[in-house]
């Protein structure tokens, strides 16, 4: 189908203090600072996970098959969400923006809950505690990477250094995929790669082409990605 698709305070008080008092040129890198901090989907496909668990999905396709056309796929998708609603309830998926751009087709569709998101396009997703995800089956046995304010402090951290602070929340999706998350990111499995500190994009694979993700079965999975992060 066709889904086959912010830090310190005191940091932001300075850059303030500074563009107050500095040439127009500073009071623009000042400005550039702030844009920077609403966040865009760069990829193609993109999610965006509120405080509440509702998913936002945004999906950008090249619409560059002869056989079907905008119409039809956005006459297909309506049809799919409204069969969905009617069996799980109204408003548990809903189209947000559907376009035809430079020959893009694209998509902004909202999803009430991760379980919504995830049954709707049949795909593997799971949002919630450390713990939770252990009695589920997900196994924390590969390589992750630590995070600190978006950048990368150590590329090799144990599983077992990432159960340190129960606390925290996981998100497990399937790559390609861009995730943004309502909090920080601590550790994301290694085979993602950090945006910002809100932010990561689980591409699936490594820089050396090693896989180190294993799924429940004792198997490589290359394209299960782990993102942990502390909630705002």
């Amino acid at each position: 189908m066709l889904h086959t698709m912010l830090h310190m305070k005191s940091h932001m008080k300075k850059v303030w203090k500074t563009a107050a008092l500095a040439s127009a040129a500073m009071a623009l890198a000042g400005c550039q600072l702030i844009e920077e901090e609403a966040w865009t989907p760069r990829e193609d496909a993109a999610i965006s996970i509120d405080r509440k668990g509702k998913i936002t999905e945004y999906l950008s396709e090249a619409l560059d098959q002869p056989y079907y056309s905008f119409d039809e796929l956005k006459s297909m998708l309506d049809e799919e969400v409204s069969e969905y609603n009617a069996r799980h309830g109204e408003g548990s998926v809903a189209v947000e923006l559907a376009e035809e751009e430079e020959g893009r087709v694209n998509l902004t569709i909202s999803y009430a809950s991760g379980e919504d998101y995830a049954s709707f396009n049949n795909i593997e997703f799971y949002y919630g505690s450390m713990i939770n995800a252990q009695l589920e089956g997900y196994l924390f046995d590969g390589s992750f990477k630590e995070i600190r304010d978006g950048v990368v402090v150590d590329e090799e951290v144990d599983g077992s250094e990432v159960f340190q602070d129960m606390s925290d929340t996981v998100v497990i999706v399937r790559a390609p995929l861009e995730v943004k998350v309502p909090g920080k990111v601590s550790f994301t499995s290694s085979n993602a790669g950090v945006i910002r500190s809100d932010a990561v994009v689980a591409s699936g694979a490594e820089e050396d082409g090693a896989v180190s993700v294993v799924s429940g079965d004792g198997q490589e999975d290359p394209n299960r990605v782990y993102i942990i992060f502390e909630e705002d």
